[in-house]
């Protein structure tokens, strides 16, 4: 009853029952969702890259395809290895996920003797999360042209396969062997003295690459944080409707609670005052806000601490994130 993308790009299906399993299966197998692999080396994920961002610089989903195949043809063996993740990413703004990654990759540019400017590949190593809501960022280790992508993943892949000792996850082999070993390994790919012809055209395109810039859709993007966060807080009180739909009191006040601080927080944005806390939130609304809302911020929003999870409460504090959100709307305008 639940369908989720996960942040890796897969989708998440929720509270399947067993007995529906094989009809799931075949369903998603006629449309060629069903490889196995899932959550895996064999699925790196991948921003749009220049297909749709123009602040993208390389062709990140058509990068994504070649090393794919590398994966499939030559690797099948890793098919359910999920200690290995490859993002990549169109540019160095990471919506990619480039720097969280075992082995990453980002868009770059080379340029040749003859001044012609190649598409490339930052390559990084060594990231990835580490459990217990810790993570850790990967190395900068060598800049390559892109066509030369699938044979750094080949490189990296078996000189691991070859070396590791038994058991060893990646990234301890990174650190046993060192930033520097990884770069010697892959500085003759790096080597662009007698480039083909084909090095200058990025994949999946016919002519000659060349850096722009441009509005782009990503994490470089410019967006109205004030609006998307009144837009958040419309959509927690869905929730809340929701849930007081299904008879789920607490569940509907915790929703119109986290909207009034979501709404909030986005005025206080709207006058560049810091929001690091929910309990910083509601305290400098009444001395921010004073005029406009009466100093009444803080003891309407924690009217959650002094009453029950009733149906009476939670039909009040609904209809109280709802006009506290109308009265926002209007201030900021």
């Amino acid at each position: 009853d639940d369908v989720r993308v996960t942040i890796g790009q897969s989708l998440f299906l929720r509270n399947v029952p067993t007995a529906n399993l094989p009809h799931v299966f075949n369903a998603l197998n006629a449309h060629h969702l069903a490889e196995p692999g899932a959550n895996s080396l064999h699925k790196i994920t991948a921003c749009p890259g220049t297909d749709t961002c123009n602040l993208a610089i390389s062709d990140s989903t058509h990068v994504t395809v070649a090393l794919e195949s590398v994966l499939r043809d030559e690797f099948p063996e890793l098919v359910n290895d999920a200690d290995i993740k490859i993002k990549i990413s169109g540019c160095m703004n990471s919506c990619g996920q480039h720097g969280m990654a075992q082995i990453g990759f980002h868009g770059s540019s080379m340029r040749a003797k003859d001044r012609r400017v190649m598409p490339a590949l930052q390559v990084l190593l060594g990231g990835g999360t580490i459990g217990d809501g810790e993570g850790r960022i990967a190395d900068k280790v060598i800049k390559v042209p892109s066509k030369q992508g699938p044979n750094v993943l080949r490189s990296v892949l078996s000189d691991y396969e070859q070396n590791r000792t038994e058991g060893e996850y990646f990234n301890d082999y990174y650190d046993r062997q060192g930033k520097i070993y990884f770069y010697d390994l892959l500085k003759p790919l790096a080597d662009i003295i007698d480039a083909p012809d084909n090095f200058f055209v990025d994949w999946g395109q016919e002519s000659q690459f060349a850096t722009e810039i441009g509005v782009g859709e990503c994490a470089g993007v410019i967006i109205d944080l004030i609006g998307t966060l009144f837009l958040e807080s419309d959509e927690k009180i869905e929730f809340a409707k929701e849930a007081f739909a299904e008879e789920k009191w607490a569940d509907a006040i915790y929703h119109a609670y986290s909207s009034q601080v979501n709404t909030a927080k986005a005025l206080l944005l709207d006058r560049d005052v810091k929001c690091n806390t929910q309990h910083k939130v509601i305290t400098d609304m009444d001395d921010v806000y004073a005029a406009e809302f009466g100093g009444n911020v803080k003891e309407q929003i924690l009217a959650i601490r002094i009453n029950e999870p009733t149906k009476d409460f939670a039909t009040d504090y609904i209809k109280t994130a709802v006009e506290f959100l109308v009265k926002a709307r209007e201030v900021r305008a």
